[in-house]
């Protein structure tokens, strides 16, 4: 795959879903800039988390197109989009719970099926490099189950399980839904320190945490984008305040 630095990391081109009527994405339109962490923002139902599904095949489009690296990914299986260094993190929980923040991580870099080289070599995922030092950087090291972690702490989990890979796009779903404040100010702090220059785009509702991380905003509402700009262009826009206030038809 060629990987041209002014070709955009993701486009999509009238992408479209249709559930029966009604559309949840809705001709979307959409490009993400090489090293940017683009935010997409909107109220519930605009369809940003679909959005995501589309992007990584988990549903397949009605119509449109998606482009990574400006090569055409539209209906490729989601384990294929994952070789091409397409990480995503849910909104739903995915850790496996019994295991370790370590043992977590270390299926990250491995995948699932690592975990049969890790049973027949006895190898320790604690003393892989590159889990301990990840570990230090989620504050997690020394920690036992997953299932003993705080809802904070699994989703900087879940972050991490992302990194291991070394993605070329990171895609974060609500990274901080159900955060305390300091947590959400503590996970933008450690964003800005694990992606580094990672092309990252992440769906979110806490408009303070994404003004803290985002270099693009994009606004969808109704499955569509209805606004795109900086985060200063995006507060001082009066049609955004409509979207959330419920006072914006199209």
């Amino acid at each position: 795959m060629t990987t041209p630095l002014d070709a955009p990391v993701l486009r999509v081109v009238n992408l479209t879903k249709r559930f029966g009527g009604l559309a949840a994405v809705d001709n979307l339109n959409l490009a993400v800039r090489h090293g940017a962490t683009h935010c997409i923002i909107g109220p519930n139902g605009a369809g940003k988390s679909t959005f995501f599904d589309l992007v990584t095949n988990v549903q397949a489009a009605t119509s449109g197109d998606v482009y990574y690296f400006d090569e055409r990914i539209t209906g490729l299986p989601p384990y294929r989009c994952a070789g091409l260094g397409i990480a995503r993190k849910f909104q739903a929980p995915t850790l496996f719970s019994e295991l370790t923040a370590a043992e977590n991580l270390f299926l990250g870099k491995v995948g699932h099926l690592g975990w049969n080289r890790l049973l027949r070599t006895r190898e320790t995922p604690a003393g892989d490099a590159q889990v301990v030092a990840l570990l230090e950087r989620l504050r997690l090291a020394g920690r036992a189950r997953a299932a003993d972690l705080s809802h904070g702490q699994q989703q900087w989990l879940e972050i991490g399980v992302a990194m291991m890979a070394k993605p070329r796009l990171l895609l974060l779903d609500e990274p901080t839904a159900g955060m305390s404040p300091r947590e959400t100010a503590a996970t933008a702090e450690l964003l800005r320190e694990l992606t580094g220059g990672t092309t990252t785009v992440i769906v979110e509702h806490d408009l303070a945490f994404v003004r803290r991380i985002a270099d693009v905003i994009t606004v969808m509402h109704r499955g569509q984008a209805v606004a795109e700009g900086s985060p200063d262009e995006i507060a001082q826009n009066p049609l955004v305040r409509d979207v959330y206030l419920g006072r914006k038809t199209l």
